[in-house]
């Protein structure tokens, strides 16, 4: 009976070992090169973005990852921002050059705000020389960035609606001047 056990246990151990090895080997692609370099995680909370660079030296080719990296990321933000923005004005109802230019404007400024919170999960130096970078950037900072700029419209709208019945009020006092 003991010996059962000790072969059982050996048994489990050798398992234990092949499985941890076999998931090892799955975070490698066949040129040893990191999974993540050609297959970015993905998550629901968690927006990755893969950035290459390669240049005269390790330090400027990380730079230019990291570039590559944040520009994915600033095109993905992009576009699901524009996205919710022609959704909303088409829902509303709203169109015309005026709507598309404030779309654009609502849409850079909120890609600018957001990019701030991306940050390095990995990276990775190739035999050649060139640098992977993996950068995480979570989607709440770009609703929450969604939302300050949505209040700050709101703020600029009400103030510009003040100003009309001022420069209204103004008019309709002159008026009765005469």
């Amino acid at each position: 009976m003991k010996r059962n056990s000790i072969v059982m246990l050996v048994i489990a151990a050798v398992a234990g070992i092949l499985l941890t090895a076999a998931g090892c080997a799955s975070n490698v692609n066949p040129d040893g090169s990191p999974a993540w370099t050609t297959s970015p995680p993905s998550s629901r909370s968690i927006y990755y973005a893969v950035g290459y660079g390669k240049l005269s030296n390790v330090q400027n080719s990380l730079i230019r990852a990291e570039s590559a990296a944040k520009d994915r990321l600033a095109r993905w933000a992009s576009t699901t921002v524009r996205g919710a923005l022609t959704n909303y004005f088409q829902d509303s109802g709203e169109s015309g050059s005026r709507t598309i230019e404030m779309m654009e404007n609502i849409s850079s400024q909120i890609v600018n705000i957001s990019l701030n919170g991306a940050r390095i999960e990995e990276q990775w130096a190739d035999p050649d020389g060139g640098v992977w970078v993996l950068l995480s950037y979570p989607v709440k900072n770009l609703k929450d960035a969604y939302q300050r700029q949505a209040e700050e419209l709101e703020r600029k709208s009400e103030a510009y609606q003040v100003q009309l019945l001022l420069d209204y009020l103004d008019i309709e006092l002159d008026g009765q001047e005469n």
